[in-house]
């Protein structure tokens, strides 16, 4: 079994883009991902929640229990259920059945100014059946890597795109 730890960090406001985002409209379009991942994601075609509630535990965590389906030869294939839980305003943990966990992250920057926003994807993918240190395991890291890169950025792009078409304020 092999488990792969990555992550990758973008800056959100670029010199440049526009308009410049706030944490509050980051927030807003992290929430609607959770609902509509295919807006955000290339490789899911279809999000479908299941419920949503207050966590038992902690009241402020919003827990959002959904099926996303991936592109054929994308993600784990086929329909996959994931628990998300919300830590407002700054992070969305994903939990897939196999033990895959993904978190998506909104942290200031080291300027401290309110537009210097970054954000970070973290995934702890599983795979049980390719052997770790194997030439298969070596090219699933590679492509995690990339996806992980293109999971932040069409992400950061999908929310500027909403809130210039007034979808996220």
């Amino acid at each position: 079994m092999v488990v792969f730890n990555l992550g990758y960090t973008a800056p959100i406001n670029r010199a440049g883009q526009e308009p410049t985002l706030t944490l509050a409209q980051v927030w807003a379009g992290l929430q609607r991902k959770v609902r509509h991942a295919q807006e955000f994601v290339p490789v899911i075609v279809e999000c479908g929640v299941l419920s949503e509630e207050k966590d038992p535990s902690k009241d402020d965590v919003v827990v959002v229990t959904r099926t996303v389906r991936f592109k054929p030869g994308a993600g784990p294939g086929g329909q996959v259920k994931e628990v998300c839980k919300h830590y407002a305003p700054c992070r969305v943990d994903f939990y897939q059945q196999d033990g895959t966990t993904i978190s998506n992250f909104v942290a200031s920057g080291p300027s401290g100014e309110p537009e210097d926003l970054h954000m970070t994807y973290m995934f702890e993918w599983r795979h049980p059946d390719v052997e770790a240190g194997s030439e298969e395991a070596k090219k699933m890291e590679e492509a995690h890597r990339k996806t992980a890169k293109m999971a932040v950025e069409s992400s950061i792009e999908t929310i500027r795109r909403l809130v210039k078409e007034g979808k996220l304020e």
